[in-house]
């Protein structure tokens, strides 16, 4: 069960859908899995690379490769390569951290990536969506994101919607959709408003279990 949901979504809505049965089983070009140690995480795809590129001091593909990763693109790359030894320190001592990139800029994603007890637990992908057509960038809008899902894991386990406020007081109904698993969990989440957003969450089914804890309101009578 636990191939059944490792995370394909970035492969899956960049290079279009396929039967259930011949879906990839990693996030292609990233390469990571729910499970992974924290030592994989760190040495495989653009992360190992950008590791590899710090620990040889060699700044110039440093920067190259910093340009993809968002909240870094102001940063020196010596001040950002400690900044990554330090995550990795912790992740791979057990301690829980979390790795953030631009992951693809053409549809408009952010991801981040959460460590904890020494393995990945948790891939979060946000999907932009402007107000305007932007030239040369592709957004993918919460039909798309769940229309892939659907196509690749079957229908959701449960789907439901939320009412929310826009800035301007109309009521809107943004929806959900989650995928459970023995052991793994995608989710689906329409972020409505001006600055519109999907979110998609894939993690292990402890961090889910952590996640949906931490969301009750506590009773100040127990």
């Amino acid at each position: 069960m636990r191939k059944a949901f490792s995370v394909v979504i970035a492969c899956l809505l960049s290079y279009g859908f396929m039967a259930p049965q011949e879906q990839p089983r990693e996030l292609r070009g990233l390469g990571h899995v729910l499970g992974e140690t924290a030592e994989q995480f760190f040495s495989v795809g653009s992360v190992g690379e950008l590791v590899r590129a710090c620990d040889k001091k060699d700044w110039k593909t440093v920067k190259n490769l910093t340009k993809t990763i968002e909240q870094q693109a102001k940063g020196k790359g010596k001040e950002f390569c400690d900044k990554v030894a330090t995550i990795k320190q912790g992740a791979t001592g057990g301690t829980r951290q979390e790795y953030g990139s631009s992951g693809d800029s053409e549809t408009m994603r952010a991801d981040t990536f959460t460590l904890d007890g020494g393995h990945l637990v948790k891939i979060r992908m946000i999907y932009t969506k402007p107000i305007a057509d932007v030239e040369g960038f592709h957004p993918k809008s919460f039909d798309e994101l769940f229309a892939g899902l659907r196509e690749a894991y079957g229908e959701p386990s449960k789907s439901y919607t939320e009412p929310v406020i826009s800035p301007y007081g109309a009521k809107l109904e943004a929806r959900r959709a989650v995928w459970e698993g023995k052991q793994n969990v995608i989710s689906a989440i329409e972020r409505l408003g001006e600055h519109g957003q999907t979110e998609i969450v894939a993690e292990t089914l402890d961090e889910y279990k952590r996640d949906s804890q931490a969301s009750k309101p506590t009773n100040p009578l127990q």
